[in-house]
């Protein structure tokens, strides 16, 4: 178990951005798991879900504000699926974006993807009549996070090649991200109104997906919507407090010439 343990710091602290905020969710989903046997053996009666849930309620969100980052962490502990399948997604797409545009970019993408995700949960049970007679479960799934990130990676790189072993040519990766896009708009169609129905959560996915397409659009052209947040994040985790995240620091380093004379003027950022 030690070893284990040990392994798993380890991973975090020398893996890549795409790789932390993977342990993170993992270890989020194992606390929770681990809480909820207490709870029940103890017969507490208490919904957990909802202290880590987005709750479309705003008066209940207002009361909760931390479960805005917290819900996009979480997964339903009623199975393994939903935590596997947005971890393979992520794994992969996370990676890859990683490699191309770096860790910081990456997290800021990820977690105003997630931010929209919520976004148009909130605005579909508040606003459309379709969601007004359906039960307020709080939101909760890295989906809407991962789904922006894939759709941004893919809206960058749209002719990046996917090659498959089944499959004898390679395929676009816009093509791929084109299919999950539709198959979310299908689910939602079919869930619409529809008792105990995922209408929120593949509302969500649109809402990350959408932002991954704006956000991808916009590099395309040459600029980043994020970099104020990107700003805001570097101070954040330059505090002096328990560093999550602190292989994303911007500040350049400093290189010290013969002599003792100090240049910075062509040390660069270069997220680890």
């Amino acid at each position: 178990m030690n070893s284990l343990l040990e392994k798993l710091k380890t991973q975090y602290k020398t893996g890549s951005m795409a790789i932390k905020l993977l342990i993170v969710n993992v270890v989020f989903f194992a606390l929770t798991a681990v809480i909820s046997i207490i709870f029940k053996l103890f017969s507490f009666n208490i919904n957990l879900s909802s202290l880590y849930g987005a709750s479309p309620d705003w008066q209940i969100l207002l009361s909760r504000p931390w479960t805005l980052v917290t819900y996009m962490f979480a997964h339903d502990l009623s199975g393994i699926s939903h935590l596997l399948w947005n971890m393979v997604l992520f794994y992969f797409a996370g990676t890859f974006f990683v490699h191309k545009q770096g860790s910081k970019k990456l997290l800021s993408v990820y977690l105003v993807g997630g931010f929209f995700g919520f976004l148009a949960f909130f605005i579909g049970y508040n606003f459309l009549p379709a969601f007004n007679n359906a039960s307020q479960f709080p939101l909760i799934g890295a989906s809407a996070a991962v789904i922006a990130v894939f759709v941004a990676g893919g809206t960058i790189y749209p002719n990046h090649p996917l090659k498959f072993t089944f499959i004898a040519k390679p395929i676009k990766l816009s093509y791929i991200v084109g299919g999950v896009i539709l198959l979310d708009v299908i689910r939602l169609q079919t869930s619409i109104g529809v008792e105990g129905g995922n209408a929120g959560g593949w509302l969500s996915h649109l809402g990350g997906a959408a932002f991954g397409f704006y956000y991808g659009n916009k590099v395309r052209q040459g600029k980043n919507v994020l970099s104020s947040f990107e700003k805001f994040l570097d101070k954040l985790f330059s505090l002096d407090f328990p560093r999550w995240f602190t292989t994303i620091s911007t500040k350049p380093k400093m290189k010290v010439k013969k002599g003792g004379k100090v240049n910075d003027k062509k040390a660069k950022a270069r997220p680890k």
